[in-house]
């Protein structure tokens, strides 16, 4: 056997144990996520774990998802898939060298352009929750904050500082101010 007939031997047994799917069904329920792959015409394997990176997690739309599928020791009874992708779902494309973006299907995105700006772009609201209760949501009416805020600088609203308004109609005794002139 000559060198290159080792060679294509081996890189034919490599190729086939990396395998691209159609996902059908995805289950996101427990642990750990699985998908259920169309790799040939008919041949659908359920319950290959879905190898993720620790600290993001994602459920793909279905409709045009796909993944590659890899054999542990060439088994095929011993299967894990990569994240799949849906590229039938406009992915945020056109960053910049350095920036960063993790999106949805809906368009919202966190958008991390190179170390200037964090640009959040969402459908309804940002809520911030701290041990499961709303403290701030911002919305399209505005700010809205559950609790006290302090703060060591200045507040101006509507052109009015907090430190340095004055008050006209001040008088001694029990009366009060007028409205911050």
């Amino acid at each position: 056997m000559t060198f290159s007939k080792h060679l294509f031997d081996l890189a034919h047994s490599i190729r086939s144990q990396i395998l691209r799917g159609v996902v059908k069904a995805l289950d996101d329920s427990g642990g750990q996520q699985k998908v259920a792959v169309e790799m040939h015409v008919g041949q659908v394997r359920s319950g290959v774990p879905v190898l993720q990176t620790f600290g993001f997690s994602s459920h793909v739309p279905l409709n045009g998802a796909v993944t590659h599928v890899l054999q542990n020791g060439a088994d095929p009874s011993d299967l894990f898939a990569l994240p799949p992708e849906n590229p039938s779902i406009a992915r945020m494309g056109g960053l910049n060298e350095g920036e960063s973006v993790v999106y949805d299907a809906a368009g919202q995105r966190l958008h991390f352009q190179d170390g200037k700006l964090l640009k959040v772009s969402v459908q309804d609201a940002i809520v911030i929750e701290v041990a499961g209760v709303e403290i701030m949501r911002v919305d399209a009416d505005g700010l809205h904050i559950q609790g006290s805020i302090n703060s060591t600088g200045d507040q101006v609203a509507g052109g009015i500082s907090t430190q340095s308004h004055i008050h006209g109609g001040v008088k001694t005794g029990p009366a009060s101010t007028g409205k911050p002139e």
